[in-house]
Order: C-alpha cells, then structure tokens, then sequence
C-alpha cells in the first residue's frame, strides 16, 4: 500500500553503508519514520528529502511493518534556516518538540500547521525568540498543558501576582502557590497572553526586549522541561541569544 502525504522532515539516522532512517512530521499520519534506501549516495536523487526541515509531498511505500520511502517533491527546503545560529536552534527547539514530546502516528493537523508556519516566519525574518514563545505556548495546548496567564488555575480569579506552580501545572495566584511555583514578571505575563494564540503572520506586528522574551522562555523551558523533559534545543537558543 503506498501513502502520500505532506510532511517535514525532523531528523535522520544513519542506517547501514548508504541509507537513512528520516523522521517525518506529517499531515496526514503525524510522527512516522521511514527507511530511506541509498539517500546517502553523493549522486541520490532524493538526497534533499533527508535534510532537516525539508517540506514535501512524500510518497511512502507500506512493507510489511516498515515505511519506505518512494518519492518526493519537495515544496520548500528551509536552507536558509541555517545561516543564523539563533535562526536554526530556534527551529531545532521547534523541531524537539516534535520528536520528543508527540507520539508516533497520531495525526494533529492543527500542530503541523502551526509548526509550517512557525518555520515559515523564522525564514521571514521575524523574531525568533518571538516565533518559539508563540510556538511553544500553542504546542503545550495541543498536548494537554495550557497556560492561562489570566487566570489562576485553582481559583479562576484575576490576580495582579502569578506564579508558575508544575505541580499544580498552571499559572495561580498568591493564595495557591506552593514553595516550588515560580513567579512570573508582570512583562511576560504580558507577553504571553499577548502572544497565546496570535497568528503567526501578526508576530512582526509586536516587539518586545530580547531580555523579556529570553526569561520567558525560561519559564516556558522550566514548564516543558517539568510536563515532558527537557528541550536540549531550547536550552542552546537561550544560551546563544
């Protein structure tokens, strides 16, 4: 049985003298890896399919229990997230989430919309910083873990101080945190409920400090690192930026 599906490709392993395994991220079937025969080659035609963050339409043949790779037409490479050291932690730390923290075959158009997008406006030029705060605030919803920085997750009230609690895993008021929750800056409660759920193509419209958006992914990094593990990438992009 053959498939075709749009997809990114996430990563790839090496696999015997000439081949690939390449974890793809995709429409249609969420997380899948394929088996990529003589992608290694210095003359294989579809050499570019194995390269991190390359979209396409992939044509994927079903044997037996392994995926293979048939064909692809690529729709946009993403090489220029490669020029930037920020630019392509940035889309590493997009990408980890994916790898990590998404289970395989479990299909969430919505998330591989958002991460197409996210990766478009990181080519864009936008802030990057700004792009993975967005982006990570949106991933934790789909995955079961939003954030409210409006309300506090124990009371439902507006409260002037927050706090980041992981064991209660929301935000919550003075009265509700406990001694391990984490306050939050009046500037990136503000930032993150500006940025929860904007349109990626509405994030060159805002500006914030590079200091501003570095403590909140810090936040947000203690939050995934805390729900799922810790995002190597990330740590890398605040240490760069």
């Amino acid at each position: 049985m053959d498939l075709t599906t749009k997809a990114i490709a996430l990563k790839t392993t090496d696999y015997g003298e000439s081949d690939k395994f390449i974890l793809l991220y995709s429409l249609d079937y969420g997380k899948i890896s394929v088996y990529a025969k003589g992608i290694r080659k210095a003359k294989a035609k579809l050499k570019f399919a194995g390269d991190t963050f390359c979209f396409g339409n992939y044509e994927i043949a079903q044997t037996g229990d392994r995926l293979v790779l048939k064909t692809c037409e690529q729709l946009e490479s993403f090489y220029t997230l490669r020029e930037d050291i920020v630019v392509y932690y940035s889309a590493c730390a997009i990408a980890e989430c994916l790898v990590n923290y998404t289970e395989e075959g479990q299909s969430e158009p919505q998330l591989f919309v958002e991460t197409l997008r996210a990766l478009e406006q990181l080519v864009l030029g936008t802030n990057p910083l700004t792009v993975v705060l967005r982006y990570l605030l949106g991933f934790v919803k789909f995955q079961g873990f939003a954030l409210d920085f409006k309300h506090c997750a124990e009371c439902g009230n507006v409260c002037k101080k927050m706090f980041l609690d992981f064991q209660k895993g929301g935000v919550v008021c003075d009265d509700h945190r406990t001694v391990e929750s984490l306050p939050l800056s009046p500037g990136v409660v503000s930032a993150c409920n500006l940025l929860t759920d904007m349109p990626f193509d509405k994030l060159k419209t805002v500006t914030f400090s590079g200091e501003l958006l570095k403590d909140a992914l810090g936040d947000i990094s203690q939050y995934i690192s805390h729900s799922f593990a810790p995002n190597k990438s990330l740590a890398e992009l605040l240490h760069l930026a």
